[in-house]
């Protein structure tokens, strides 16, 4: 015959509260990107979860899924409809569904107006997730219009014409099939004479392969990330300039948001600070370790003429004030020219602050410091 043992009902109360708190409060989710994990964006997805992880004390986890779960050209409706609870959403594939998101991008030729310091994405990065988490209660409103929480954002390193033929002249331009991300970098290659497509970025190397493109308007780092490498023959460096801006890396599932505590949702936005900074990071660098691939695999680095330059400029001071007429007229955003202002002075207040920036580090610090730790987790999504 077994011993009993006498438990007071308070320790009983006090396991059976502790017991049951463990098992509700573990939660995992799964993240869905359209890159490989050995890509900028899969290295910093890995980085992403172990910080999570580390930050709620192992009650949020998070299961990655690279290249799986959800293309890049999913992502956006299958977010919305449940079928991950993070996912890295390209904004420019539906633009009318985050259309105050994708006017910060297309304003993004306004940096090659500029003089260039070298961080201009670094520096983007931090105006565009700023400004949309803290200042554009609209551009959060489009994103809960799709079910979705907005948590952040990354640019590329700045925008090259990676082509399987080199093109450095206006003559070299001419009917030039040349994939873009942006209808405003469509408008400018129109405008040099070049013949714009559309298609998924990840599309790219089997276009260029096959001759569907002659160039795809991506950065440097993609020669690694997407093994562009392997189908490229040239890079013009200053063509088209400007940068992407349209992702919005580790957005929620609104549900799925909604379901954590505000422990889970404070770790969550540890954790957005630092993969925004690490993606950001990882392509500013990238795209100097990308300058030795190119010359190990016979790449031509080039230079555009000082015309096809010119003519850049003269496109984007002619059409950026078109853009934003565009956006209030075409897409409903009432706030337009208000929108621009803010983000432009944001960007230049940003060119200041990524001086300092020498680091993957110092860049997570300053997008804690300045953006995310400014959110409030008991508002924010709900």
């Amino acid at each position: 015959m077994g011993i009993k043992m006498k438990v007071s009902p308070l320790i009983a109360s006090l396991l059976a509260a502790t017991l049951t708190a463990g098992t509700a409060s573990a939660t995992e989710l799964n993240y869905a990107f359209g890159y490989p994990a050995a890509s900028t964006v899969g290295r910093a997805a890995d980085d992403y979860a172990a910080a999570i992880k580390e930050r709620s004390e192992g009650e949020l986890t998070i299961r990655n899924f690279a290249l799986s779960l959800l293309s890049l050209a999913e992502a956006g409706p299958g977010l919305r409809d449940g079928l991950a609870d993070i996912a890295y959403v390209v904004a420019s594939l539906s633009p009318r569904d985050y259309p105050r998101y994708m006017l910060m991008q297309d304003m993004q030729l306004m940096v090659n107006l500029r003089e260039t310091k070298g961080k201009e994405s670094v520096a983007y990065a931090g105006a565009v997730t700023e400004y949309t988490m803290l200042h554009c209660p609209g551009c959060l409103e489009d994103f809960a219009g799709q079910n979705q929480v907005y948590m952040g954002g990354a640019t590329s390193s700045i925008n090259m014409a990676i082509c399987n033929k080199p093109i450095k002249t206006m003559a070299d331009l001419q009917g030039m099939k040349i994939r873009v991300s942006h209808p405003v970098v469509g408008r400018m290659f129109t405008y040099l004479g070049a013949a714009p497509v559309s298609f998924p970025p990840n599309e790219s190397y089997e276009a260029l392969s096959q001759g569907v493109a002659d160039c795809t308007q991506l950065s440097l780092p993609e020669l690694t990330n997407m093994s562009l490498a392997d189908v490229a023959k040239a890079v013009t460096v200053d063509v088209p300039g400007g940068l992407s801006s349209n992702v919005a890396i580790n957005n929620y599932n609104r549900d799925s948001w909604q379901a954590l505590d505000e422990k889970q949702r404070a770790a969550a936005l540890w954790g957005a600070s630092q993969i925004s900074a690490d993606i950001t990071w990882g392509y500013y660098a990238d795209a100097v370790t990308n300058e030795k691939v190119a010359a190990d695999r016979n790449i031509q680095l080039i230079k555009g003429d000082p015309e096809v330059l010119a003519k850049m400029r003269t496109f984007t001071e002619e059409d950026l004030p078109r853009t934003i007429e565009t956006y209030r007229t075409d897409f409903g955003v009432q706030e337009a020219d208000e929108i621009a202002k803010e983000f432009t002075a944001l960007y230049d207040e940003w060119l200041g602050l990524v001086d300092g920036v020498d680091s993957r580090e110092d860049l997570r610090t300053l997008f804690w410091d300045r953006i995310f730790q400014k959110v409030d987790v008991a508002q924010h999504g709900m």
